[in-house]
């Protein structure tokens, strides 16, 4: 691998490092991972140790009103003000599964999330909380953490790919955070795998959410969840058997397109979806095989995540502390 280090870029959006760096070394962090299933919150200490943790099932149809108030909720419990050990966090950090623009904190769309269009949840949740927020695409949070303390330490060129109740992706390139114009790289499950094909949540017909995400598998057996579509393969459901080759192909030659396309040193892959067994994995491999290149393929391995469910919350204490010192992602050392 050639060296990791680069140019510190300016600070990241959202935050004055001027009135918050004289407090940064004794900063508390809650961080927030908004998923189409479960929201999560945790309280980082200082040392970036985790002290308390809640979750709450995501009521992904109820708005985003709702949405505020549960994660309002959860940032109460974890930061003790329901249990009379409270600790004042210096900023709350919000992973969320759709386009974000993290300079404005406005969600321009959430497909898995009913009624998000243009929601600006930083401003929300700062006037209910009372506390200075950011918000940052989920997916790209994962990357952070991953590279930072997960399967991606040592690269330089570095994707997390996410394939869970909706897909996404957070790309490191050359050392940085990519975000792309306006915050919104990483929507790796919005391209168009098959014309004229299954219906996604975004309104768009074929894209890969609505074939390989877990909403797209359990829609195409007819089943309620994923899970139940991957425990029938492995008893030999031929349905449920060929629903499962058919996604892992199509989402194996949109890895096998994003390796070519980015030359990456590795891939990781997180999300309950990689746990739907051998069939699923097998198909997978070869079709990213089948969908890149061989030169670009050798140099990049291909990794399950290790950060697992902490992925996001750890990628938002990452992101809160460099805000906190006036750094961009960096890898640590």
């Amino acid at each position: 691998m050639s060296d990791r280090h680069g140019e510190r870029p300016t600070a990241v959006p959202n935050m004055d490092r001027r009135s918050v760096a004289a407090g940064a070394s004794d900063a508390h962090v809650v961080a927030v991972d908004l998923g189409g299933t479960w929201a999560r919150a945790a309280l980082f200490d200082p040392s970036g140790a985790v002290i308390r943790r809640a979750r709450v099932g995501t009521d992904r149809d109820g708005g985003p009103a709702r949405i505020v108030e549960q994660l309002a909720t959860l940032i109460d419990e974890v930061a003790g003000r329901r249990s009379g050990t409270e600790v004042t966090p210096s900023v709350a950090v919000v992973g969320v599964p759709g386009v974000v623009n993290p300079d404005s904190g406005v969600v321009y769309s959430a497909a898995n999330l009913a009624d998000w269009r243009n929601v600006p949840l930083r401003r929300m949740l700062e006037e209910r909380m009372a506390l200075p927020c950011m918000v940052e695409h989920d997916a790209a949070l994962a990357a952070l953490a991953e590279y930072r303390r997960g399967a991606g330490r040592g690269c330089v060129n570095f994707a997390y790919v996410t394939v869970s109740t909706g897909i996404g992706a957070g790309l490191i390139l050359n050392n940085q955070l990519y975000r792309g114009q306006q915050g919104t790289a990483g929507e790796f499950g919005h391209m168009v795998s098959i014309p004229n094909g299954p219906l996604c949540h975004c309104g768009n017909r074929g894209c890969l959410n609505a074939i390989a995400s877990g909403d797209g598998i359990a829609a195409a057996a007819g089943a309620e969840r994923a899970e139940d579509v991957a425990a029938a393969a492995a008893a030999g459901d031929v349905e449920s058997c060929r629903v499962l080759i058919w996604a892992a192909h199509h989402l194996g030659l949109a890895l096998g397109g994003l390796i070519n396309l980015l030359a990456l040193d590795a891939v990781a892959l997180g999300g309950g979806v990689f746990a739907a067994g051998d069939l699923f994995w097998d198909t997978l491999s070869a079709a990213i095989a089948e969908g890149s290149w061989a030169t670009p393929r050798a140099h990049c391995q291909i990794m399950h995540a290790e950060l697992l469910d902490d992925a996001g919350l750890v990628g938002a204490y990452e992101l809160a502390a460099d805000a906190l010192v006036g750094y961009e992602a960096q890898p640590h050392d």
